[in-house]
């Protein structure tokens, strides 16, 4: 850019024009011979999570200095059914810093397919890190490179195949420039002297989120609008309309919401708890969210589900989880006085140090996890006994290091 008033340039090719993809081992082969170890490689992948039942990668972008913008194909180069296992290219970067923008959505789908960093920047989380008010890729690179990206299929069904050229083009671009990213961020976090405090950061996210992904049991739990279901006989009905939409989901490759949706799944189980199981067959007809083609055609199975439910041991239905760990700091004023106290003096703290080195406040301390170490009255507020109450709820050393001094003179001064 020329000046500060300079309007971005738009950019809507890649750099080295046509990228084409990578959907055969022998060009993978190829492209892990090529891989240096020793330089640093962008990475990105785009997901179909509002079409497909899975968060899994369907396409994965690279690049590196030396072998440009690559895109991996991971279905292709598995066949139509499983995912490509690029463990080989993933040992083939191990020592390369992985450069990615907001790394907690790509990292999990990247292990899906066995890629697992060892080393992490994330272009994303540096920008929250300086302050910036706008920190998706596109707006970063404007600031930093005077380019604009034309953000035009992020929402797109990205297990389409094949794939629009367009389409192509819009996802090198996504990696075309981030580590000339990494790089303009980087030189502005060792000036402000935040640099070991972004890799404090970026060591936690990869602690996180670059683990083999989990299936728990208890998913069901996390229904939107689950705790509007008290009793355990509508929570029993709810887990197995859940079951059945999973598995549905599962079967065909579609997002769950597009069967049924949160909403109609608790509304549905709320209702179906107050029947007897014979009426259940009945009334389902008329449940909003069982007239749509899919869910209409298993009709059977959700009446079978629903009636197993009612028809279960009582004992047997799950209860509602026990309330765990600080309520809400909003409700403390009634249910802890002298908590609410501590929390409005540390949170001051907090608020006051996050704007005296121009950070985002849930970047310096979550609510969470001051509200973790605020709750108990029988905690020790010395700096000390914060100090490691702070390291016990996951809080960096850095954050430690500038709320901590301030939190215990806050609270020592009002308990004179």
């Amino acid at each position: 850019m020329s000046g500060p008033d300079a309007l971005p340039v738009l950019v809507t090719t890649p750099r080295q024009g046509r990228v084409d993809v990578i959907a055969d081992k022998a060009a993978l082969r190829q492209l892990i011979r090529r891989v240096d170890p020793n330089l640093p490689v962008a990475l990105d992948a785009e997901r179909a999570q509002s079409y497909r039942y899975s968060s899994k990668a369907y396409l994965i972008q690279l690049r590196q200095e030396g072998i440009g913008t690559c895109l991996l194909d991971p279905i292709a180069l598995a066949g139509p059914d499983t995912l490509a296992d690029l463990r080989a290219l993933s040992n083939a970067l191990s020592g390369c810093e992985w450069v990615l923008h907001a790394a907690s959505q790509d990292l999990p789908c990247l292990v899906e397919v066995g890629m697992v960093p060892q080393r992490l920047f994330d272009t994303e989380l540096a920008g929250r890190l300086l302050g910036l008010d706008r920190v998706s890729l596109s707006p970063m690179l404007t600031k930093y490179l005077g380019i604009e990206l034309a953000k035009t299929h992020s929402a797109d069904d990205w297990s389409r195949r094949p794939l629009p050229q367009s389409w192509l083009t819009y996802a090198a671009l996504d990696v075309d420039y981030l580590l000339d990213l990494r790089q303009a961020t980087a030189t502005d976090l060792s000036v402000a002297g935040k640099m070991a405090w972004a890799q404090q950061e970026f060591d936690y996210v990869l602690s996180r989120f670059a683990i083999d992904p989990s299936d728990p049991a208890d998913r069901w739990r996390f229904i939107k609008g689950i705790g509007r279901l008290r009793r355990p006989r509508d929570l029993a009905v709810a887990q197995k309309l859940w079951e059945v939409r999973d598995d549905l989901a599962r079967q065909i490759d579609i997002a769950p919401r597009r069967i049924l949706t949160d909403t109609d799944l608790v509304t549905a189980a709320g209702a179906f708890g107050h029947m007897k199981p014979a009426a259940v067959r009945d009334n389902i007809g008329s449940q909003p969210g069982f007239t749509g083609r899919l869910a209409k055609r298993q009709r059977r199975r959700w009446v079978s589900a629903v009636d197993s439910a009612l028809e279960g041991d009582p004992s047997h239905w799950p209860n509602r989880p026990a309330a765990h760990g600080a309520p809400p700091p909003r409700l403390w004023d009634r249910s802890n006085p002298e908590a609410a106290k501590r929390w409005a003096l540390a949170r001051t703290v907090v608020i006051e140090t996050a704007e005296a080195h121009a950070l985002p406040v849930e970047n310096l301390m979550t609510v969470a996890t001051l509200g973790e170490v605020m709750w108990p009255d029988d905690g020790d507020f010395s700096e000390a006994g914060l100090a490691d109450a702070f390291a016990q709820a996951n809080a960096r050393p850095w954050q430690i290091e500038l709320v901590v001094p301030g939190v215990a003179t806050a609270l020592a001064l009002d308990g004179k």
